[in-house]
């Protein structure tokens, strides 16, 4: 499967979008930074890349994905995700965030389109 092609500023608020992900509810997983690693690598991101994103703010980052293509804001919300389940434990700060960006950024609305998505 190929991936989906995303600039360096879409690169940097993945990161950034991720990252809080992973840190909304005060615990950080061993899985959950498994994954952000392999997310990191297969989507080519480089240090400089995460240390911008690392440093975005995330309302930033939900008004950078707002300009993602469609298949992109999809991905994205893929990717985060596969986060949420890494510690295979959804906590509701997470799904609490996931919503938020799903509905700032249209991807409920695409999702729903689409049948449910994946």
């Amino acid at each position: 499967m190929a991936t989906i092609e995303f600039n360096e500023t879409q690169k940097a608020a993945l990161v950034s979008l991720l990252i809080e992900m992973i840190n909304v509810d005060h615990v950080v997983d061993p899985n959950e930074c498994v994954v952000f690693n392999t997310i990191c690598v297969e989507y080519g991101i480089c240090d400089e890349t995460f240390k911008l994103g690392r440093a975005l703010n995330s309302m930033v980052a939900i008004d950078i994905m707002k300009s993602m293509s469609d298949v992109q804001k999809i991905v994205t919300a893929q990717l985060l995700t596969r986060v949420i389940d890494a510690d295979a434990n959804d906590d509701d700060k997470e799904i609490q965030l996931f919503n938020v960006i799903c509905k700032s950024t249209g991807v409920d609305v695409l999702i729903n389109a689409k049948g449910g998505g994946e």
